[in-house]
């Protein structure tokens, strides 16, 4: 494993090269001599302390760095009684680097509470500096001057931890509301599948097996529609079966070379509507150029169309016509509307038909409108031939 590799996925090695580094930066800090900064410091300087007592306290301040994840409090603690003692000796620019980072980590690893307290301790010290440090120089510049510097030592960690922690915050309830709709829209894309694989199919075989038991029996009719049944149930498992295979591959793109229905299977769409009652005019040009997806889109949509007739306005007029139309490819439907008993039963309207065939239209860029026309009903889908996102 590479160190890039190695730092990204390990957070103790990161703390140890931190520690490392700050010592190392330190360490040269002191051999240049960026030490006895403080210069209020002179007159309590521990009388002659040797001046290797900076490297010591910093070797203290970088093992406190080790432990800023899991006791952040305790690790800072510990940084600030060897700044205090680095203080008393005179002060160094090591040490100041050490107490930033561990005001740094509390910020950023700390529970909320102590967050609030350290805050609050924070100010009182830089309050409480700058009106000290003004009343024994007499000066105001010297307590502003001391403010900002403590400011600068104290407080900008902290203000630097919350910001970026308050950014990781906003990540995690972005991507945590981005698989959220992602999920949404897959059960959103699975409800229109299953509508549009099932629904159909099983409206179909209701209306059949409805129809032959409202009738007198007959046996070469009651044949036939067993036969009809047979058919539409045959077609939905073809169809879940091609479903459930999309589904399970790992790649469906690759594994949904052609998708099961499109604008070659409507002379059977009008065949099996005609066989349930309608009396069907239909006029499906050639769509050179259009997409698969597309294709298969025109072809639920004819379905779903015919499906509600036969369920609604059973024996009704129906005319089907579908052409392109520049880029664009239409598909009408319009039945006249019967008084004749439509559905006899709840679970053939869930009235998710129309919605599934909106949503289905408009992923592909398209429009989809369905209402009442006078006296008939008119569905009508105009898509383009191949959507932006198909090469």
């Amino acid at each position: 494993m590479g160190v890039r590799a190695r730092w990204r996925s390990s957070t103790r090695f990161q703390d140890v090269v931190t520690a490392a580094g700050t010592f190392a930066a330190g360490y040269a800090f002191n051999l240049v001599g960026l030490t006895d900064v403080w210069s209020f410091a002179e007159a309590g300087r521990l009388a002659g302390a040797p001046a290797w007592w900076h490297t010591v306290l910093l070797a203290a301040g970088c093992l406190a760095m080790l432990g800023k994840r899991r006791h952040p409090m305790l690790a800072l603690g510990a940084g600030v009684v060897a700044a205090a003692a680095d203080i008393a000796l005179g002060g160094s620019v090591a040490l100041v680097l050490v107490l930033f980072d561990l005001l740094f980590s509390a910020g950023q690893f700390a529970s909320a509470r102590a967050r609030a307290a350290l805050t609050t301790a924070v100010f009182v010290v830089i309050g409480t500096a700058s009106v000290v440090g003004g009343l024994a120089a007499g000066e105001l510049r010297i307590a502003v001057f001391i403010g900002l510097q403590l400011t600068t030592l104290l407080f900008v960690p902290l203000w630097w931890a919350a910001n970026i922690r308050q950014q990781r915050q906003l990540g995690a309830l972005d991507a945590e509301r981005t698989a959220r709709e992602a999920v949404l829209a897959e059960r959103a894309a699975m409800a229109r599948d299953l509508h549009d694989v099932i629904a159909a199919h099983l409206s179909t075989t209701a209306i059949h097996s409805g129809a032959a038991l409202a009738r007198p029996p007959d046996t070469e009719r009651d044949r036939a529609t067993i036969q009809a049944v047979r058919a539409s149930s045959l077609a939905a498992l073809e169809e879940m079966r091609s479903m459930i295979m999309l589904l399970r591959a790992d790649d469906p793109a690759a594994a949904d070379p052609t998708l099961p229905g499109g604008l070659d299977r409507l002379p059977d769409l009008v065949a099996e509507a005609a066989a349930g009652g309608l009396r069907i005019e239909a006029h499906a040009a050639e769509v050179p150029g259009i997409a698969a997806v597309v294709s298969h889109a025109v072809y639920r949509i004819v379905r779903e169309a015919l499906t509600n007739a036969g369920k609604h306005a059973p024996g009704s007029d129906v005319r089907l016509e579908v052409r392109r139309a520049g880029d664009r490819v239409t598909a009408t439907v319009t039945n006249t509307l019967t008084r004749a008993g439509g559905v006899d039963h709840h679970a053939l309207s869930s009235g998710t038909g129309l919605v599934s065939l909106r949503e289905r239209a408009a992923l592909l860029g398209g429009e989809l409108t369905a209402g009442r026309d006078d006296d008939r009903f008119l569905v009508r889908a105009s898509l383009p031939l191949r959507p932006a996102e198909t090469p």
